[in-house]
């Protein structure tokens, strides 16, 4: 029998199948390693909303306490005063700026250094970033001790009958006395009432019959014409009109 050539034609066409398809094995082994496995693609993720922080209150700042003042009353001097509330004489002097240590007068307004008062009216001591402040008790000052009776003179008149100049001084060589109420007058009839003021042993003050602001030291009559002539006789009276001293204008 003769043959037709189709079983070497199948062999052929096996052998090439089987060669291509070792191939593509090989090829596809070498893109993918042995134990590859493909890595799905991450899905988005919400990102949570960031939690709101609270608002921290703030306290209200604290009360702005203001200086300790202290009224003098008749009497008192400036180193009784200094003692009661443990200040030092000089700072209490320096802090209000008085002139002349040794002549205050009642009602004069003093600013006591150190120590502060809250809104509650208790004076305190100056704070200064530490713990609060304790309150202390507004002090009581002590009695003076009798120095004497006064011992008020004029001391001299100065520029009589001009107006801008005129001016009488007086000094006290004795004890403490008040003022208050007294009188310096003329024949004539011109007088002059001193206000609410002491004056301490040593003290000087001086009237200016012109116009002014009074001090503790300087007072001014406010006149507008002059008070005094040459040849004039003063005479200096206290509250009770005693005469306490004479003065004749050079």
């Amino acid at each position: 029998m003769r043959s037709t050539g189709t079983g070497p034609r199948v062999t052929l066409f096996l052998i090439l199948f089987l060669a291509a398809a070792g191939l593509f094995l090989l090829l596809l082994s070498k893109e993918l390693p042995p134990g590859h496995v493909a890595t799905p693609t991450p899905s988005a993720t919400a990102t949570p909303l960031p939690t709101a922080t609270a608002i921290p209150t703030v306290p209200p700042p604290s009360p702005t306490p203001s200086p300790l003042l202290h009224i003098v009353q008749p009497g008192e001097t400036l180193a009784g005063i200094a003692a009661a509330y443990s200040v030092p004489l000089a700072e209490l002097i320096a802090v209000n700026n008085i002139q002349d240590p040794n002549l205050i007068h009642a009602g004069h307004v003093l600013v006591i250094p150190g120590v502060w008062v809250t809104p509650t009216g208790s004076p305190t001591p100056l704070p200064s970033g530490g713990p609060t402040p304790t309150p202390v008790q507004r002090p009581t000052l002590p009695t003076l001790t009798p120095s004497g009776p006064p011992a008020v003179e004029i001391g001299g008149v100065l520029g009589a009958g001009d107006l801008a100049r005129e001016t009488v001084r007086l000094r006290n060589r004795g004890g403490i006395v008040s003022l208050e109420g007294w009188t310096l007058s003329d024949a004539s009839g011109d007088s002059y009432t001193f206000p609410r003021l002491v004056l301490f042993p040593g003290g000087e003050i001086t009237l200016h019959s012109g116009p002014g602001i009074s001090t503790p030291t300087d007072l001014y009559w406010n006149r507008a014409a002059p008070a005094w002539q040459s040849g004039e006789l003063l005479t200096l009276r206290n509250a009770e009109g005693d005469v306490v001293d004479t003065y004749v204008v050079p």
